[in-house]
């Protein structure tokens, strides 16, 4: 044997310390963040206006998958940079906890995953994996302050197109603020008719449309902009529709499963007008700027 031999340690032997680093930070994640994610769940579970929120981490979770091998390749090690991306997403933490936020506890989970994700594999990863981490923020409930100050004003707007298509069927309808007076029916456009259940639901949809479609930033920004719209217009033609077949046919259409019915529908046909929107941008732009 030589009195030179190295004596360095194995790269095979580091692999046990990283499992059980990772099962550590693991553990210690469904500790903290356990009970705050399991009652996002029962919102997403009780709250039709945030059922998509079960399908955006399959979708952040796919936009990393697919583009596994680059980011296998970029890996460079672990770095110190990420700590102060956790750093700060514990403080959300702690400033939630402190202030019984739902919203920040539940926000702060993002910069601790992408945090750990760039001290893990290093900034490029980091970058790499980016829009697919801020998607996440979509799956988070608003605080209803937000929701409120949002859904009201939608509301009006709603109510105000709805009575302008409801004349122009020939309809006399008289429109205050959210209540359309009819001559055989009163409406009154409630949150679920206003477009905000629809507008958070396409948002979500509306942006990984324009990220997987469409090459460059405006583009996108577009696509994402004209979300709002479309989500009003086709909620202000469902009650439209609405208000001329209580009309004809009497308020009971309006109730169980036909009003439930009718909210599928709108949100099809609202996504369906992203998509054309979407495809339409795609054919109109030169080929040559697909890159992203």
């Amino acid at each position: 044997m030589s009195v030179n031999q190295a004596t360095q340690t194995p790269p095979m032997a580091k692999r046990p310390t990283l499992v059980l680093a990772w099962a550590v930070c693991g553990a210690l994640l469904l500790w903290v963040y356990g009970p705050i994610i399991a009652k996002m769940i029962l919102n997403w579970y009780n709250d039709p206006n945030y059922s998509h929120g079960f399908l955006v981490p399959l979708v952040s979770g796919y936009l990393v998958w697919r583009q596994k091998d680059k980011l296998r390749l970029m890996a460079s090690g672990p770095a110190a940079g990420g700590l102060v991306v956790v750093a700060a997403g514990l403080l959300m933490l702690l400033a939630g906890l402190l202030a019984h936020e739902l919203y920040l506890q539940r926000l702060s989970l993002i910069p601790v995953l992408w945090g750990l994700a760039w001290i893990t594999w290093g900034w490029p990863v980091a970058a790499r994996t980016i829009f697919a981490a801020l998607y996440l923020v979509l799956m988070i409930p608003l605080p209803y302050v937000i929701y409120d100050a949002v859904a009201f004003p939608l509301r009006l707007v709603a109510a105000q197109l709805a009575g302008w298509g409801i004349r122009l069927l020939g309809v006399p309808v008289l429109v205050e603020g959210n209540i359309l007076h009819l001559p055989d029916v009163t409406l009154n456009v409630v949150d679920a008719c206003s477009g905000i259940r629809s507008l958070i639901s396409l948002l979500a949809a509306g942006v990984i449309l324009a990220y997987l479609m469409l090459p460059n930033r405006w583009s996108k920004v577009l696509v994402i902009l004209l979300v709002a719209p479309v989500a009003v217009f086709t909620n202000a033609l469902r009650v439209m529709v609405a208000g001329v077949m209580a009309q004809h046919f009497g308020p009971g259409v309006l109730q169980g499963a036909m009003h439930d019915f009718t909210g599928w529908v709108v949100f099809l046909v609202a996504f369906g007008i992203m998509a054309a929107i979407t495809w339409g941008l795609k054919a109109l732009l030169p080929p040559w700027r697909e890159s992203r």
